[in-house]
């Protein structure tokens, strides 16, 4: 039951972190320029139109230095980033502090 417990506290402390890391890193290695695959949910329910629709190209045409490229494909792309960055840090930044003041991490 110890390492039950143990394993459920570093899956609930780093889980969410770890998880958006991964995402921004294969968001970044993403091909811009094949558009064959679809994630998006709603379209995998039959619909046309996707509010995402170009979000995780954006992204990775900004990781690439195609700042232009990534607006035009989704004005959002950049700010996504700057956001899970910044929730990233924020996440990492708290679980120093909290081993700084002493308590269980």
């Amino acid at each position: 039951m110890k390492i039950r417990r143990s394993f459920k506290n570093l899956f609930n402390k780093h889980f969410e972190w770890v998880a958006l890391s991964a995402g921004l890193l294969l968001m970044a290695m993403l091909d811009p320029t094949s558009g064959s695959q679809t994630i998006c949910p709603v379209e995998r329910f039959g619909f046309e139109y996707c509010p995402g629709e170009g979000l995780g190209r954006s992204i990775s045409l900004a990781f690439r230095g195609e700042f232009l490229a990534s607006l035009a494909m989704h004005p959002a792309g950049i700010a996504a980033i700057l956001i899970l960055l910044g929730r990233i840090v924020t996440i990492l930044k708290n679980h120093i502090i909290t081993k700084q003041n002493g308590k269980l991490s």
